[in-house]
């Protein structure tokens, strides 16, 4: 019974980061509902299975940490604000559009809970994310399918959104898949292995790129050049690394540099994906200015618990610039 038991946690835990791949033409939302549906059943079969598995075996029951203490509060207080909040019934559902709310809170804390019991040995967490790298590779393989023009586009234009159905989660995914593939990288003794995470880093690079997504691009180049510059200053026990760390700040900063100067050139000009990342300016962050402080005559009037989950229209419109 345990070792059955034992296996359908795991089981789950494994074909969670395949779902990106679920698209449900049936459905509301094809794109997202199918997604949530399977992530929300998924979490409460492997939860329920582990509830009985940590009553059979003590060393699967959960440990107490400043993280999972941190998370819990949070998804308590959020609980309490959604409660008395504007709605509290759209808080806690939300909609299918997005499929947020305390509902979708409460399956993350559930799916922490059971993955931070079952995934605690190195080999473990290294089979895991290894298999989140198959799935974003399969992903992958769509976006550069949309790319060269074998798969169509849904949002229409040139932004790719592969199985994700907008441009915006596609370049979020793929901006994880980068640093989890950097990751990997640097932990792999083999040389074949870290061509492989190299490659498969800069392939998921290309596609956030190809996204034409703003924020996950100035993300992506932070993340790099932040991590680059950790390593260059505290790797002290590998003289390689450290100078490959100190390389990596060298580029990013001359290519950041270099693509600033080129910014107004007709090639970048001419390219939808380009110009639109050549755009980046506070100039063209002044709308999302202004509805941040909207936001904050929100926050002024209710600063404890705020207006609940998925209640930000009634903000918007009552304080509207």
């Amino acid at each position: 019974m345990r070792d059955a038991l034992k296996w359908i946690v795991l089981g789950g835990l494994f074909l969670l980061p395949f779902v990106p791949l679920i698209v449900t033409g049936s459905l509301f939302f094809s794109y997202i509902t199918g997604k949530n549906f399977a992530f929300r059943i998924i979490v409460e079969v492997i939860f329920a299975a582990w509830v009985l598995l940590a009553l059979y075996d003590v060393q699967y029951r959960p440990r107490v940490s400043w993280i999972f203490a941190s998370l819990a509060s949070f998804v308590g207080v959020i609980f309490l604000a959604d409660l008395f909040g504007e709605t509290p019934a759209k808080s806690f559902w939300s909609n299918f559009e997005r499929m947020e709310g305390w509902v979708t809170l409460i399956h993350l804390l559930l799916y922490f809970i059971v993955a931070g019991s079952m995934l605690t040995t190195e080999k473990m967490w290294t089979y895991f994310l290894n298999t989140c790298l198959i799935s974003a590779s399969i992903t992958s393989l769509v976006g550069l399918g949309q790319v060269v023009g074998f798969i169509s586009i849904a949002q229409s234009g040139v932004r790719i959104e592969a199985w994700l159905g907008n441009a915006i989660y596609m370049a979020a995914y793929m901006l994880f898949s980068v640093f989890i593939a950097l990751l990997m990288l640097a932990r792999s003794a083999r040389a074949s292995l870290r061509a492989l995470y190299g490659a498969l880093a800069l392939v998921f690079m290309f596609l956030l790129v190809q996204t034409g997504t703003r924020g996950a691009f100035i993300g992506l180049v932070g993340g790099l050049f932040v991590t680059a510059a950790y390593s260059a200053c505290f790797v002290r026990d590998n003289a390689i690394a450290r100078k490959i760390a100190i390389g990596a700040v060298a580029l990013v900063l001359i290519a950041s540099g270099g693509f600033y100067a080129v910014r107004n050139t007709a090639f970048v000009q001419k390219s939808p994906i380009w110009s639109r990342i050549a755009s980046i300016s506070l100039e063209e962050g002044k709308t999302r200015f202004t509805i941040w402080s909207m936001a904050l005559k929100g926050v002024r009037e209710r600063p404890i618990l705020g207006w609940g989950q998925n209640n930000f229209d009634y903000v918007f419109d009552a304080q509207y610039e």
